[in-house]
């Protein structure tokens, strides 16, 4: 196996929890602050956009490109 396409597989189950972290924080509608950052729904929601689109991105070179 290569070792990029094992970093890939791990850091694909990272995007996957901020995925469902973010998600949940936007669907619930929780409101937060850490080190400045206002985390709002509507950033919540951004987030889970872009950290879905980077797990698809890992998942197909970890699992689908040979």
């Amino acid at each position: 196996m290569s070792r990029k396409k094992e970093a890939a597989k791990f850091f694909s189950g990272v995007a996957a929890n901020q995925v469902l972290t973010h998600g949940a924080f936007a669907v619930s509608g929780v409101q937060f602050s850490i080190f400045g950052i206002g985390y709002t729904t509507q950033l919540n929601t951004v987030a889970v956009i872009v950290w879905a689109a980077v797990l698809v991105i890992l998942v197909y070179y970890a699992w689908v490109r040979k």
